[in-house]
């Protein structure tokens, strides 16, 4: 017997768990890795004509905001400040090792997805001890076509959420400095991770209440734990930016850099012509076109869904018969169409126990937070919110879901169905497929 195997017989069921999401989902990114590959020169794909990027270019989605704003960054130039540069930075590495190419724009959001993925099942062994939520955990979160999509391009998500699920299995092991320190490094990517660390914070103080049954000793027992991560999450954040802004001579403090961030976000705001409320807005373009607005609740509803986006879609057409051998859509999945079931669940519980439950009370907290927010964002803000802003809440539906459903026989054949349309929906809608699966897609009928 091998060392490794001697290693791996030693590791516990979650970790073995773990182990395997991680392999199989960066396998399957590395496996696609280069489609689509630009057939152009770089200069081409650097500074954008009014047109946008021709396709040749070959971004996928926001790829066109990120790949040139990398590209620069590497020659010295600081552009993009509107977002953190963590992520970019990060990119900018794989691409120093890999050469500017696909591999080299996607591989540091694909590795760092992958391992996102495979806290998963390690956060949900944590919270509930149990086998069956663990592996349906995995599954559930790792078959989200939307998440491996986003996960898999140079994107700022994938490594912001790599770092906000780190930093969520420290904190609920009471690591709380380190945590702090990974939340700090998740807001350096993207700053979104604000609202789920707000979530860790309000599950902390839920806690502390189910132990001491009084708020007063509940905030004084919380009060440590909310210094220690807002203080270490912001010396992190400055020192980051600092540290950009004095290596590319951007901004002469980071509070000059953080006061752009936020002008530039604030302006963000949509008005909106006419309404499909509670779903959807749309806006009145100056060329006469309308934009639909995809609000909150249609991300969610199975009744009156967001319509998939076409991130990158390559159409091929003989005769009659149309396929797409490489379709990255924006799309939701139906581990989606869960969230109300889950919510009023573990906030059920949450109440009932005081916060005494963990499990339900980290979900409960995590969704009302991380997904509540865009509520008031796009609703009383009138900001621009986009369907995948949804991601970072998927966690604790894939640990909710099977919470919900394990408690008896009906409820663990749905939790079988469910994901077993999960598995199917990531299967029908893998973004490249060659042509023996589009046979197969055709012969069973699917979309392809």
């Amino acid at each position: 017997m091998t060392t490794l195997q001697k290693v791996y017989n030693r590791l516990g069921f979650h970790h073995k768990t773990a182990l395997a999401v991680f392999a199989i989902t960066f396998l399957l990114r590395l496996a696609i890795i280069n489609t689509p590959s630009p057939t152009i020169e770089v200069e081409k794909c650097t500074e954008s004509p009014s047109a946008g990027f021709p396709t040749e270019c070959a971004f996928v989605f926001d790829e066109a905001h990120y790949i040139p704003a990398v590209r620069k960054l590497l020659r010295g130039v600081s552009v993009n400040h509107e977002h953190p540069p963590l992520s970019k930075l990060l990119i900018a590495g794989t691409i120093m090792v890999f050469g500017d190419n696909p591999l080299g724009w996607r591989f540091a959001p694909s590795l760092l997805s992958s391992a996102a993925a495979a806290i998963v099942p390690l956060i949900a062994w944590r919270l509930t001890g149990r086998r069956d939520v663990t592996v349906f955990s995995a599954i559930l979160l790792s078959g989200d076509v939307m998440l491996f999509n986003i996960g898999t391009i140079a994107m700022l998500d994938g490594p912001a959420i790599f770092f906000l699920l780190l930093a969520t299995y420290m904190f609920i092991t009471s690591r709380y400095t380190t945590a702090a320190l990974f939340l700090g490094l998740g807001f350096l990517s993207k700053t979104a991770v604000l609202f789920n660390a707000a979530a860790l914070l309000l599950y902390a103080l839920l806690q502390a209440y189910s132990r001491r049954k009084k708020i007063y000793e509940a905030l004084y027992d919380w009060a440590p734990i909310f210094e220690k991560t807002v203080l270490v999450m912001a010396a992190v954040f400055l020192a980051g930016i600092a540290l950009y802004d004095y290596g590319l001579k951007a901004y002469s403090n980071p509070f000059q850099h953080i006061d752009y961030m936020l002008s530039y976000h604030s302006q963000l705001r949509y008005s909106c012509s006419s309404y499909e409320l509670p779903f959807r807005c749309y806006v009145l373009e100056a060329d006469g076109r309308q934009t639909a607005v995809d609000l909150p609740l249609s991300w969610i509803s199975p009744v009156s869904s967001f319509a998939a986006a076409p991130y990158y879609l390559v159409t091929v057409s003989a005769g009659e018969r149309v396929w797409h051998p490489v379709a990255y859509w924006g799309i939701y999945s139906p581990l989606w169409w869960t969230t109300a079931v889950v919510l009023a669940f573990s906030a059920y519980y949450t109440v009932v126990s005081r916060g005494g439950e963990r499990t339900q009370t980290f979900v409960s907290t995590w969704i009302i937070l991380g997904y509540g927010v865009y509520f008031v964002i796009a609703h009383l803000l009138s900001r621009w919110v986009y369907t995948f802003y949804f991601l970072p809440t998927l966690p604790a539906l894939a640990i909710g879901l099977p919470t919900v459903l394990s408690e008896d026989r009906i409820g663990r054949a749905v939790l079988y169905f469910v994901a077993a349309v999960q598995v199917g929906w990531f299967f029908v809608y893998f973004p490249v497929k060659p042509e023996p699966y589009i046979q197969l897609l055709e012969l069973l009928n699917l979309p392809r």
